[in-house]
């Protein structure tokens, strides 16, 4: 049985400004995510130009601790994933910030993808685009 490799295309890992992908970025998807009187927005962006999807998660409120939140971009096809932390993205969500965002991954028909958001005892996803 021979095992699926995952797919290697030139915009997987690289950051949204990359070739000015996030110029073009419009949310596909989004979800609330709930917590302590608090809110956070999951996004799932993708890129026109580039063909390409990343995830975003916004906080109502600045962190009170370093890495109270991340989000993760996954593609359907390979289950490549890359979060706030991974190159390209620009770090999880630490005290005093509001929002991070992660890495590329090329995105177009038939691949699909999903944003997955985690923040302290919650957690929400997007659908599939």
């Amino acid at each position: 049985m021979s095992k699926a490799s995952a797919e290697n295309h030139t915009y997987d890992g690289k950051s949204p400004y990359y070739n000015s992908c996030a110029a073009s970025g419009v949310t596909k998807k989004n979800v609330r995510i709930y917590r302590d009187g608090a809110s956070a927005n999951l996004e799932l962006k993708f890129s026109t130009m580039c063909k390409t999807a990343w995830a975003k998660i916004t906080l109502s409120r600045p962190a009170k601790t370093n890495g109270e939140a991340t989000a993760l971009v996954v593609r359907s096809t390979d289950n490549k994933q890359f979060s706030c932390s991974s190159p390209g993205g620009n770090g999880e969500i630490n005290k005093g910030q509001t929002s991070c965002y992660t890495p590329m991954v090329y995105d177009l028909d038939p691949r699909k993808a999903k944003a997955v958001g985690f923040w302290p005892y919650t957690a929400g996803e997007t659908g599939w685009y």
